[in-house]
């Protein structure tokens, strides 16, 4: 059954659904709350997440968002998260540290400043080097779902599928560990790679057909993945880590004006039912109030299509035990 490694972290079966925290140092970030400018308010946002539980934190130095212009250089990329990830590090020696990035040599100079997992929003297709480093350094990864090219026909999950099976593919044959890596299905409006102005150099994007089909609007998509999340945890045998925190398709199915300062109830409530359909990971900006609607989805999944004298067997041995 599904199971593999983020850092020294198990995620996966037989283990509790882990919090990847957000600490970005990209002022360009979607969410402002998100953003820390120096190394003491990056120590004091990760004190924070620590005592509500974190089991990772996620380091951004780029946003990568392709409806703004977020482009920077590699060597300030790396200015921003190295000191950034030195001062975790220094403070919390044993906190698994992830790097979010797509370039390299920036993975590398991170792993060297003690990060553990590479966080790569091209599934290693961005860049060839990419999957290397993460071989080289016997580190861990997470892929994210990408296509290259866009598609038309077929449902949203099965593409998703297929373009993770490609990014296991490349990590595999790059010689990355097969129990260090942990799929991401790309909830977010990220579009095929040869549409994303992060890579292009062009414009950025805008209107609802961004991930390149003309059947599903990608607030759609989203939706329907959130979802499939059992379907794709199943046909890839891989622990899945879904990151659904303040992202713009939740203002859609708020069915208001939302900007991402007021998406915390839909964001936390979004990452509950993932977690009912199946993740095993949630990256977010807000560790506290995702950890108690986690814990609580993480229970309630275990009825999920069962007999009802099994699930309350497991019910009262977890709450009574205290067993998460």
């Amino acid at each position: 059954m599904p199971r593999a490694r983020l850092g020294r972290v198990w995620v996966g079966d037989g283990e509790p659904v882990r919090l990847v925290g957000v600490i970005n140092v990209s002022p360009e970030s979607f969410f402002k709350g998100s953003v820390r400018r120096t190394t003491d308010e990056v120590i004091k946002a990760a004190e924070l997440m620590v005592s509500n539980g974190v089991d990772i934190i996620d380091i951004g130095g780029m946003s990568t968002a392709p409806y703004n212009k977020t482009v920077i250089s590699t060597d300030e990329e790396i200015r921003r998260v190295v000191p950034a990830i030195k001062a975790l590090k220094g403070v919390f020696p044993d906190l698994v540290v992830s790097i979010d990035t797509i370039r390299p040599r920036v993975a590398e100079e991170a792993l060297r400043a003690g990060a553990d997992v590479v966080n790569d929003v091209t599934g290693l297709k961005g860049d060839a080097g990419m999957a290397r480093v993460v071989a080289d350094y016997g580190a861990s990864v997470i892929v994210m779902a990408r296509e290259r090219t866009p598609s038309q026909g077929g449902d949203p999950v099965s593409k998703t599928i297929r373009a993770l099976r490609e990014s296991i593919e490349i990590a595999l044959n790059s010689g990355v560990d097969e129990g260090n890596i942990v799929v991401d299905p790309g909830i977010g409006a990220w579009p095929p790679l040869s549409m994303d102005p992060i890579l292009t150099g062009g414009e950025p994007l805008r209107g609802d057909y961004i991930r390149g089909d003309s059947a599903y609007p990608w607030y759609s998509w989203d939706s329907i993945i959130i979802m499939s999340i059992g379907r794709i945890r199943s046909e890839l045998n891989r622990p899945v880590l879904v990151g659904i925190s303040r992202k713009s398709f939740l203002e859609r199915l708020m069915r208001r004006k939302a900007p991402p300062e007021d998406r915390l109830f839909a964001s936390v409530s979004a990452e509950a039912i993932a977690v009912v359909m199946g993740a095993d990971a949630v990256r977010t900006h807000n560790v506290g109030e995702s950890r108690d609607a986690v814990r609580v989805a993480e229970v309630l999944r275990l009825c999920l299509n069962k007999d009802p004298i099994k699930c309350n067997e497991e019910l009262v041995r977890l709450v009574n035990t205290g067993n998460r």
